[in-house]
């Protein structure tokens, strides 16, 4: 039985290879991740370059359980489900530049979605804030549903707004694909026949005997004295291949070894809606938003030291699956949190692009009596001084008041982002 949101996860898929071609953000994608998804594609622009990414999905989407968070509200609170999907996929990369292939990738590997969604019959939900998704403009989602957009007109359904995937990446995928071991059998049992067909031929020559039953009995012994010696030498490839991935694997999980029970442990105490999926999602997403920005001091959600040149050859971040934490403290009303991310980098230095494993390590604060918002939105956010709604994107003062925005009453901020 398929998830509750396979449709959505497919839909996604697709998606996010027609962006790769054409440029076209993801409509099923939150606002966040089509912001950094655009600062990617003006990245491989700037290194004229084309990405053409393909995924074959193989059996069923499947998910990993869901998780409440509340978002309060003077009039009550409104409850969203955040969940992960996933699905093996057989994964193809193509990057091009002036039209000419300069790197390919082939991989299976599990496609991982987090999608959320407001709790059905969940009427505070109208409180919370959207940005219109024809014109830009902020309203409330009651506003947008009953009356219309007060700029554009426009009236949305909640199917139109919610669920949206919130975050995704890739792990590469320690076992054998159906396709493989289709493949697998296929080569094992195809080379078994041929060299018995072999086998018998040369034999019947040689030996002077001709009957039916020699030759069936030699062909049949060949073939499964062959077949069992390939199915062992394949087999023992496909053994080499998975411990070597397991030894690609082993500092991603000695360094994130407990580190989701001391993040959770602890972060609880301070925010009693805490989960550790969002927070691992939040902590990829800024990464993500701060490295592939042309100038990060822009970046609301950053508040660090010049990064000019430091990440400029990167072009694409997958998460490795695994994040350490180096220390978590309070300092005075923020909580501070030193984080490692286990990612694998797609650099283009002007030659060639290349592929390669890495640490980040970030530097990140929350206001220590603010509750996160699990719906947080840096394309839609709210001045503590005087409640107007911006987009934080375009300006890091409010319109309205001109005060300077603190990201981190709602969100995570970074302080320092380093490889």
């Amino acid at each position: 039985m398929n998830a509750p949101h396979a449709d959505l996860f497919q839909r996604f898929l697709k998606e996010i290879q027609l962006w790769c071609r054409t440029g076209k953000e993801p409509r099923s994608g939150d606002q966040d991740m089509k912001y950094y998804l655009d600062l990617q594609e003006k990245r491989l622009q700037r290194h004229n370059l084309k990405i053409d990414m393909r995924f074959e999905p193989e059996g069923e989407v499947l998910f990993s359980g869901q998780i409440i968070n509340s978002l309060p509200f003077s009039d009550g609170a409104a409850r969203f489900h955040q969940s992960t999907y996933f699905q093996p996929q057989h994964q193809s990369i193509d990057y091009y530049r002036a039209d000419e292939k300069i790197y390919s990738s082939k991989k299976y590997i599990t496609l991982y979605e987090t999608i959320i969604n407001p709790q059905p019959q969940d009427h505070a939900i109208g409180c919370c804030t959207y940005t219109c998704p024809n014109c830009g403009a902020i309203s409330t989602i009651s506003t947008l549903q009953e009356e219309g957009c007060p700029f554009c007109g426009t009236r949305f359904l909640m199917k139109d707004l919610y669920p949206k995937v919130t975050n995704f990446y890739c792990l590469d995928n320690s076992g054998i694909s159906q396709k493989q071991a289709g493949n697998h059998r296929k080569v094992v049992w195809g080379g078994g026949m041929a060299f018995g067909a072999v086998f018998t031929v040369y034999h019947l020559l040689t030996s002077g005997e001709n009957t039916i039953l020699y030759a069936l009995l030699s062909f049949l012994g060949a073939t499964l004295m062959s077949a069992f010696l390939m199915y062992i030498g394949t087999s023992l490839f496909y053994l080499g291949r998975l411990l070597k991935q397991a030894g690609k694997y082993t500092g991603v999980i000695i360094g994130s070894a407990g580190s989701k029970r001391k993040i959770t442990n602890t972060l609880t105490r301070y925010f009693p809606t805490f989960s550790y999926e969002y927070f691992e999602g939040k902590a990829l997403s800024l990464a993500r938003t701060i490295l592939f920005h042309d100038d990060p001091s822009e970046c609301v959600q950053y508040k660090g030291e010049d990064l000019s040149g430091k990440f400029s050859d990167l072009i694409d971040l997958q998460y490795r699956g695994g994040m350490g934490i180096q220390s978590i403290r309070q300092n005075h009303d923020r909580i501070e949190v030193v984080l490692k991310l286990y990612l694998t980098s797609t650099v283009d230095n002007g030659k060639k692009i290349t592929e390669k494993d890495e640490t980040v390590r970030l530097w990140m604060y929350h206001r220590a009596q603010s509750p996160a918002d699990p719906c947080f939105s840096i394309k839609r956010v709210q001045c503590p001084c005087c409640g107007g709604s911006f987009d934080a994107t375009q300006r890091k003062t409010c319109p309205y008041c001109d005060q300077e925005y603190d990201a981190g009453i709602n969100d995570w901020v970074v302080t320092a982002i380093e490889r």
